[in-house]
């Protein structure tokens, strides 16, 4: 019996897969779909939101919008499904009235008889970009600023006037859909220029263009050393433990090698332990800080201080990382705040003296009871920096992949932050708070650091 029903279960099978597929799709037909209608307008900034009532055809595939950005201009098309109730236009770079008409489509690809709408835009993005946009001088250079509310697509040309010919140059473009947009054109010298700047979106519409007059401010390396004379150096060495900071330890023979001189002694990057500064390493316990602490790993920030020898205004510095393979895995500081002051607090000045007492003001750590008041007691924040790489991330994962000019950045320019603008006062202390890294190692691997700006006396 059982032999019986598997052979007829098997014939079955075979009876039904002979038989001719169904057809799942519907066919074709030439009777267009009835058209849309209450059509409803909303103008907005650069465009327009179209709203409409669907036709009831049971084949309805969506509806389509034709319009032109000019007068006579090319025709375009917007689309939306037939799950959606309107469509939004953008890219008008006038506000003028415009004719705009809406089909309903089938999915017979028949189109409807057309509803024609008019549409008044509202100022366009870029106009009101180039109604926030600022332009002033900067340490080396041209700074521009401007508010983007709705996050749009946007690029901004600095042209510079030829002294020779008297025409204006383009000197770069720079492209952004950040909605507080920033950009620093560099390097120009500190002497009088004329500059045009011109915002445009990504349909080529162009805000009103910006003449100005500027003269950038004087900026220069500020060298870490001077032949075999160093400058900076790492601030109150004996005391680092106290303020829980990373440091030149020199009971660490492992990273003997690796002091923080070697930040600026003009080698260049290299993967060699000699050539860059590594502080501390992942098996560093905070029972060396805070001592019953405990095994367990120093927390973040990472601290530490430069002394910087002289006081400098500064406008921008580099970090090159220790070179690793794969690009971007040694650790490096990717989320950190740079802090500075004239007057720094001596270890001894603080409560008792004690270390317990230094590390409660100099950290934020939960260990230590920290409470970073040494930031309320005469610090001032002047940088606070994201290493973002091209890619829009910063932190580090195995086998991702690098763009050319992040490989360029990673391997041989370095990274470049900016001090933040207003900061015009001299200081000689800066301490580094560190957040995070690339690889969220405890650790920081620093190949080359440099520091432009002036001197302040």
């Amino acid at each position: 019996m059982k032999r019986v029903n598997y052979y007829i279960a098997s014939a079955l099978i075979l009876a039904t897969s002979c038989t001719s597929p169904t057809n799942w799709f519907d066919e074709k037909d030439g009777v267009p779909p009835g058209p849309v209608s209450n059509v409803q307008v909303e103008n907005l900034n650069g465009g327009a939101k179209i709203s409409y009532t669907l036709p009831s055809d049971n084949d309805l595939l969506g509806v389509k919008v034709a319009y032109t950005l000019t007068d006579g201009g090319q025709v375009l098309e917007k689309y939306a499904s037939a799950g959606y109730n309107y469509v939004e236009l953008e890219g008008f770079g006038d506000t003028k009235k415009h004719s705009v008409t809406v089909y309903a489509v089938d999915k017979s690809e028949n189109i409807s008889t057309g509803v024609t709408a008019t549409i008044e835009p509202l100022i366009p993005p870029i106009s009101l970009m180039r109604e926030t946009l600022k332009a002033g001088p900067t340490f080396g250079g041209v700074s521009l600023s401007w508010d983007n509310e709705y996050g749009k697509d946007m690029g901004v040309s600095l042209f510079v006037k030829d002294k020779e010919t008297g025409d204006m140059q383009l000197f770069d473009t720079y492209f952004s859909n950040s909605k507080d947009g920033k950009v620093i054109f560099r390097p120009f010298d500190p002497t009088e220029q004329e500059y045009r700047i011109e915002m445009f979106d990504r349909w080529k519409n162009y805000a009103e263009v910006m003449e100005t007059s500027l003269v950038p401010l004087a900026e220069q390396e500020l060298p870490g050393r001077i032949g075999s004379q160093y400058i900076w150096s790492l601030f109150d060495d004996s005391n680092w433990l106290y303020r829980g900071e990373i440091h030149n330890d020199p009971t660490n023979t492992t990273y003997s090698g690796r002091k923080f001189e070697l930040v600026h002694d003009g080698k260049g990057q290299s993967n060699s332990a000699n050539t860059y500064w590594n502080p501390g390493d992942d098996g560093v316990s905070i029972e060396k800080y805070i001592p019953g602490a405990g095994s367990k790993l120093i927390p973040f920030p990472l601290y530490f201080t430069i002394d910087m020898g002289q006081k400098g205004v500064y406008s921008r510095f580099n970090l090159k990382p220790r070179l690793r393979t794969p690009n971007y895995s040694a650790a490096i500081p990717c989320d950190f705040e740079i802090w500075a002051t004239n007057d720094p607090k001596l270890t001894t000045e603080v409560g008792d003296g004690s270390r317990e007492a230094n590390l409660a003001y100099w950290t934020s750590w939960e260990e230590a009871n920290g409470t970073d008041a040494w930031k309320q007691d005469g610090w001032v924040k002047i940088a606070t920096c994201k290493l973002v790489l091209s890619s829009g991330v910063s932190k580090y994962t195995e086998g991702m992949a690098l763009s050319d000019e992040d490989v360029q950045n990673y391997t041989k320019n370095g990274f470049d932050f900016d001090i933040n603008e207003g900061v015009t006062e001299g200081y000689r202390y800066l301490r580094w708070v560190i957040n995070d890294t690339n690889t969220g190692q405890k650790l920081i691997t620093i190949c080359e650091m440099t520091f432009w700006g002036s001197y302040a006396e």
